[in-house]
C-alpha cells in the first residue's frame, strides 16, 4: 500500500511552509481536531507543523538559489501580520523573506537586459508584477524617466526569463520558474511530502 502524502501539489506544501504560524504550538487538542485538512488530509499542527513546516524549507534550501527565489517568490505571502502597537500600525508589514527575493531576483534581472539602459526601479517593478503585485507599468516609466517601449520590452524579456516563453498556446521554451517547481517537485515527492501527481499551476 502506498504511504499517504501530506500535500497534493509542492505549491500547496512550500505555501504551508511559507504561511505556517509558530501560534500554531498554542492550539489545544480540539483546536487541532477541527484544523481543516491540508493535502492528503492531515492536520498539521503544534510540533508536527513546525517540523514538516522546516523539512519542507530544508529542501527548498538544496536548489539553486535562483530557484529559491523564484519560488519565494511565488509562494510567500507579500505581508505578515504586525502587533508591534503603535498607533500607526495596519496590523500588516511586509515579508522581509518575500522582499529579499525580490531583491535578489531584480539585481540577477540585469543579465538578462544587458545591452540596454536598466533602472533598478523598473527591473523590481516588472518583476513584483510577474509575482502579483498589482503595478502600473506606465506610471513607473514616467516616475523613472523611462520611455514606455524601452519598460514594456524589458516587461517582455523579464517575463520570458521567469515564465517561459508560449507560442500558440504551447511553452516552447521553459522559464526558470518551470525548472525551479519540476526540481522542488522532485526533491518534495522523493521525500515522501507530495504526492505523486502532476502539480497544479499556481
Amino acid at each position: 500500500m502506498m504511504e499517504e502524502r501530506l500535500f497534493d501539489s509542492s505549491h500547496a506544501a512550500l505555501v504551508f511552509a511559507f504561511n505556517y504560524s509558530g501560534q500554531q504550538y498554542q492550539a489545544s487538542a480540539m483546536n487541532k481536531a477541527m484544523t481543516p485538512a491540508i493535502g492528503s488530509g492531515k492536520g498539521l499542527v503544534g510540533v508536527d507543523g513546525a517540523a514538516q513546516a522546516g523539512m519542507i524549507r530544508n529542501e527548498l534550501s538544496m536548489l539553486p538559489e535562483l530557484h529559491q527565489a523564484v519560488l519565494t517568490a511565488r509562494t510567500a505571502p507579500r505581508d505578515i501580520p504586525c502587533d508591534c502597537g503603535r498607533p500607526c500600525c495596519a496590523a500588516r508589514k511586509p515579508n522581509p523573506e518575500w522582499n529579499a527575493a525580490i531583491v535578489w531576483l531584480t539585481e540577477r534581472a540585469m543579465q538578462q537586459l544587458s545591452g540596454s539602459f536598466s533602472h533598478y526601479r523598473v527591473r523590481r517593478s516588472i518583476l513584483e508584477k510577474i509575482f502579483g503585485v498589482r503595478v502600473d507599468l506606465q506610471q513607473v516609466a514616467e516616475d523613472c524617466g523611462a520611455h514606455r517601449n524601452t519598460v514594456s520590452a524589458q516587461n517582455a524579456k523579464l517575463k520570458v526569463w521567469i515564465e517561459g516563453e508560449r507560442k500558440k498556446g504551447l511553452l516552447a521554451a521553459p522559464g526558470v520558474e518551470s525548472v525551479a517547481w519540476l526540481a522542488i517537485d522532485g526533491r518534495l515527492m522523493a521525500a515522501g511530502m507530495v504526492a505523486l501527481e502532476e502539480r497544479a499551476e499556481a
